[in-house]
Parts: C-alpha cells; structure tokens; sequence
C-alpha cells in the first residue's frame, strides 16, 4: 500500500478544532462579558449544528488555560507544582521526578513495553501508539485535510498541518519576511530555502 491511499475522513479547520476539542479559540458566538480570570468557571451559549446548549468552562487562576470538566482542571493544576513539593514522587525504576500523577502513570508504562509489531519488533506501553506505527508500515493515511487533500498517518501532524492554512502566521523569516504559522516551519525553511549558501 503506498502512501497515497483513501482518506477515511477530511477535516476543515473550525470542525477538526471543534470535534477535536482542543481548540484554545473562544467561540464566535461568545459574548465578550462572559470573559472571566476566576479559577472557577465561566459559561457561554454556543449554537453549534442549530441546537443550543450551555458549554461551562473551569478557567486556572494561574496561567488561564481553560478546561471543559473540573477534573480536568485538577490534574492541570498538578502541573504548576514544584519538583521540591512534598506532593512530587520519584519512578522507582529511573528516578525521574513527577509533580503530576496522572502524567507520573503514564510515564511509568514506559517501562513496561507490551505491545510488540510484528513487522520491525518496535515495542510500545499503549496500544494505541502500536497502531500508530503500523501505519508507517502500512501506508495508511486517515487523517485528511478538508482545505488541500493532504493526508496524514496521525492525527496530531494533522493538528500540525492546519495552522499552515490559520490567517495568523506569527513567525516570519528574518531574511526574507515570508511568514509561518508554526515555529517549526520557519525553522525547517531557514535549514533550507532561503538560508542556503548565505553566509
């Protein structure tokens, strides 16, 4: 199979950030008193598909980044502790520090590769990262990108990709002025193009 095989689903920007939900965006239809710093929670109204519902969402007092559950919030607030906290605990196998539990878990099945692919040998601690990799054997690219056609094998180089068509490119070429939307993309265009034999 090569790598130019059917996409299962395309993605425009808005309903992949939506269906994703991770989108950092206030939503369009927000009003702008609805904004809050309080580590409680704000709500707004959405109309999303013409239904209306009320969306709450749990705002941390100490950096912003906002949450649709409380518990989600809690496990967030683990991250702002300090490595020196009483609450931080230790891997007993390689003595890397954590501060966040949940994160401390999921380190600790790195440790404990189960998940075999029969092709390479490549051993993985999730499922789920196995069948990532078998795409790479596979060719397999089910994450499409409604704008351009572009498929990809995982869904976060999908994430990646859409900033390329965002209207907002923050990082421009010192040399050039041409703009990206990702850091990484201006890197990777002075390693190239525009950087090549100056100097």
């Amino acid at each position: 199979i090569n790598g130019d095989t059917a996409v299962s689903e395309g993605y425009a920007v808005d309903s992949f950030f939506i269906t994703d939900g991770r989108s950092k965006r206030k939503n369009i239809h927000q009003g702008a008193s609805s904004s809050s710093s309080s580590s409680s929670s704000s709500s707004s109204s959405s109309s999303l598909g013409g239904s209306s519902r009320s969306t709450q969402r749990h705002a941390c007092g100490e950096c912003g980044k906002t949450y649709a559950t409380s518990s989600n919030l809690s496990r967030h607030k683990q991250t702002h502790r300090s490595l020196d906290s009483k609450m931080a605990k230790k891997c007993p196998t390689c003595g890397k520090v954590y501060v966040s539990m949940p994160a401390m878990a999921m380190h600790l099945l790195t440790h404990d590769l189960k998940h075999k692919c029969q092709v390479c040998g490549k051993a993985f601690s999730r499922p789920w990262l196995l069948q990532g990799h078998m795409r790479s054997h596979t060719g397999e690219k089910p994450f499409g990108c409604a704008h351009c056609g572009k498929a990809f094998a995982d869904r976060s180089n999908l994430r990646a990709h859409m900033q390329t068509h965002s209207a907002f490119k923050h990082f421009k070429c010192k040399r050039c002025s041409k703009t990206f939307a990702l850091k990484s993309y201006l890197n990777k265009h002075y390693e190239s193009a525009c950087f090549k034999g100056a100097g």
